[in-house]
């Protein structure tokens, strides 16, 4: 059921801002008050307690909302809780597409394409978190442009004061486990059985979930986790994600040229995230800390409370 938490009038204010400057319905706020709220100020009163920033981490399937829910969290926890806090998405420290070819050409093909553990910058990540607890003053936090794909100019990333006490780490495979060897071996769609029939890609994949990506997901204090109802609900809601873009693109208020992706280019794009989404799927709920099983239309049906510290 809903939290039934006494709500402060300022909540209502700050999420009507926050509606207003991120364009959403007003069913959002009132999804909030019902199902988040609650959990933000526990983890805003956590944080207040901690000597370290808590680092939370938000992990959900492509267009599942966890971006706009890692965002409207840090400013409620910020504005209403009057705890300095911050988001960071895993999606801004893709590697460069220069970066990215170098390891298509030396490791596998498929890593041209951004998205599995193995494409992002994990060392500007955690420099960037690094900064985040120790630095004094403005801190920039990298931006990547999904239109162009690639990383965008320094010059345009956006600045935080530091130090906070409250990190919001939101991406689609964060917090998931690497795979067992057996798992790996037979492919789960076309995209692995065409173009990586030996494992190759998969395999490298799995050792960089058992690596580096192991290590910062270790730094999580929390984990919440918006739980899809299966993975057929990622194409519909990745396309609905394209088409803002694209839509966004032609009205002037994205700076990239272009169309953006069609519907059967979004398809196979996702088709690189099946054999992990359908992992999270499996395995995040016997590891995060909070669960909201979502129905196909993005509704909460049922929360899952699944620590007793959170």
């Amino acid at each position: 059921m809903p939290e039934s938490a006494t709500i402060k009038p300022s909540l209502f204010e700050a999420l009507q801002a926050f509606l207003s400057e991120e364009s959403l319905p007003a069913t959002f706020g009132q999804t909030f008050v019902s199902w988040y709220a609650g959990i933000t100020r526990h983890l805003a009163a956590r944080a207040d307690l901690n000597t370290q920033p808590l680092l939370v981490g938000v992990s959900g399937c492509q267009g599942s909302g966890k971006s706009t829910l890692a965002k409207a969290m840090a400013r409620i926890a910020q504005e209403v809780f009057a705890t300095p806090a911050t988001t960071l998405s895993l999606d801004d420290f893709y590697l460069t597409q220069t970066e990215r070819k170098r390891l298509a050409e030396s490791i596998h093909p498929l890593f041209a394409t951004r998205g599995v553990p193995g494409t992002h910058d994990l060392t500007l990540l955690n420099s960037t978190l690094q900064a985040l607890t120790k630095a004094d003053g403005p801190v920039a936090l990298p931006k990547f442009d999904k239109a162009r794909d690639e990383r965008t100019k320094s010059v345009r990333w956006r600045q935080v004061c530091a130090p906070v006490k409250l990190i919001f780490l939101e991406g689609w495979c964060v917090g998931i486990s690497p795979q067992s060897d057996l798992a790996l071996v037979e492919p789960v769609n076309e995209t692995e059985l065409e173009q990586d029939s030996d494992g190759r890609w998969r395999q490298e994949v799995n050792r960089q979930l058992q690596d580096t990506y192991a290590a910062l997901f270790d730094q999580l204090d929390v984990l919440l986790f918006l739980k899809a109802p299966d993975f057929n609900a990622v194409f519909d809601w990745r396309w609905e994600q394209e088409q803002r873009l694209s839509d966004a693109i032609r009205q002037g208020a994205h700076p990239a040229t272009g169309t953006g992706m069609t519907r059967n280019e979004v398809d196979a794009f996702v088709m690189h995230y099946q054999r992990l989404t359908e992992h999270a799927l499996a395995t995040l709920p016997g590891r995060a800390d909070v669960i909201w099983d979502l129905d196909h239309g993005r509704s909460v049906s049922r929360m899952q409370l699944m620590s007793a510290s959170t």
